[in-house]
């Protein structure tokens, strides 16, 4: 049976080259998926060293002391800086709460002067002067964890994978 000019239609060896082709693109594309909660931790990571190096540039831009307060249990951090009555009060720009992802957990928190903090609220201080004590935390996803090491005259962030003790 013959088609009409005016009509068209796909043969077999099209299809099936469409169909092996939206196979490969789902083979190549499934793993990369399968990871998105894995990029949890180091997404967390990554944010809390953000965190750390807006509040050192902001201490020492306007010499005011700022700090980040960990609610451990929580999973919280709460950026903060000291008012004009000397309240400390959230922060006015850019860096806001953060809550870490519900399978993320903060397994503790080394601060220099404080010593090893597993449960309630720690604080890391921000001073005017350009210093924070030297923090490692911790964080757990899983079996996987990374340490997060605060430098303390540079205000940045070193992200390690396993369990480190500070530099």
């Amino acid at each position: 049976m013959r088609q009409a000019p005016d009509q068209h239609a796909f043969t077999l060896v099209e299809l099936c080259i469409v169909l092996f082709l939206l196979s490969l693109f789902a083979v190549i594309s499934v793993p990369l998926f399968s990871s998105v909660g894995e990029n949890h931790l180091n997404h967390s990571a990554r944010r809390i060293s953000g965190m750390v190096k807006y509040l050192y540039n902001e201490a020492a831009l306007t010499a005011t002391a700022h700090r980040l307060v960990f609610n451990i249990d929580q999973g919280i951090c709460s950026p903060q800086q000291l008012a004009d009555n000397n309240e400390w009060q959230a922060t006015r720009g850019t860096v806001r709460v953060y809550r870490l992802p519900a399978d993320v957990q903060i397994k503790d928190l080394a601060i220099d002067g404080q010593g090893t903090l597993t449960t309630g609220t720690a604080t890391i201080d921000f001073h005017p002067q350009g210093w924070l004590p030297a923090t490692t935390v911790h964080l757990q996803q899983g079996e996987k964890q990374l340490s997060v090491h605060l430098l303390p005259f540079t205000g940045t962030a070193e992200i390690e994978e396993g369990y480190h003790e500070q530099h």
